[in-house]
This record gives structure tokens, C-alpha cells and sequence, in this order.
């Protein structure tokens, strides 16, 4: 449990939960591994999403890219997989198809 508290984790409980009932599941061993939780790989970073300024142009387009860029890393971690992605990210699946087609990431 000391390892938990040094992760940086930036979801949801009950994304930590799914995380750690999918490790239960498919763990091979007597104790899960920090490798067994498929947590993100990175730290946050304020060069990643700098803050907003009226001179960056519209803040729906702002708000476009942050979310482009996160779908896109939770696709990646994922391997692609939409569903994995979107439990992820705290989306329903409907509602993270409807984000994909939105920012035209279904390809």
C-alpha cells in the first residue's frame, strides 16, 4: 500500500477501482506488481496543456485540442483499444464514440 501513495494517479475512485479489480483478475502471482496496474506512464506537465490565454484564439479550440490529445494518449496506452480507453477516462462508451467522431479520431 506504501507504493500507492507515491503514484501520481490522475483519474477517478472508480477508475482506480476498475484499474485495480482488472490487476486482481489478471494477475499471476502472490502479490500485483505496480507493472500489473497499467497505470499512465506520465507525469503531469504544464507544458502539455499551457494556460489558457485569449490570444491562443477561440477557447472552444483550446478545449478541442486538450481533449484530442488526451483521447489520443488514453488510445495509445490502451494499445487502441476504444473501450479500455474510455473506462480510462471515466467515459461511457457512447458517450466517448460521440467525443471520437467530434474531433474526427476514428481512423
Amino acid at each position: 500500500m506504501c507504493v500507492s501513495l507515491r503514484i501520481f494517479f490522475p483519474g477517478n475512485v472508480r477508475e482506480l477501482e476498475n484499474i485495480l479489480e482488472r490487476a486482481l483478475a489478471l494477475y499471476d502471482g502472490n502479490c500485483i506488481e505496480i507493472d500489473d496496474l497499467n497505470l499512465p506512464v506520465s507525469l503531469p506537465n504544464d507544458s502539455d496543456s499551457p494556460e489558457y490565454n485569449p490570444a491562443m484564439g477561440p477557447l472552444e479550440d483550446y478545449l478541442e485540442e486538450i481533449e484530442r490529445k488526451a483521447i489520443t494518449l488514453a488510445l495509445e496506452e490502451n494499445k487502441w483499444n476504444k473501450t479500455a480507453a474510455a473506462q480510462q477516462l471515466g467515459l461511457a462508451f457512447r458517450s466517448f464514440r460521440y467525443r471520437l467522431k467530434k474531433l474526427d479520431l476514428n481512423n
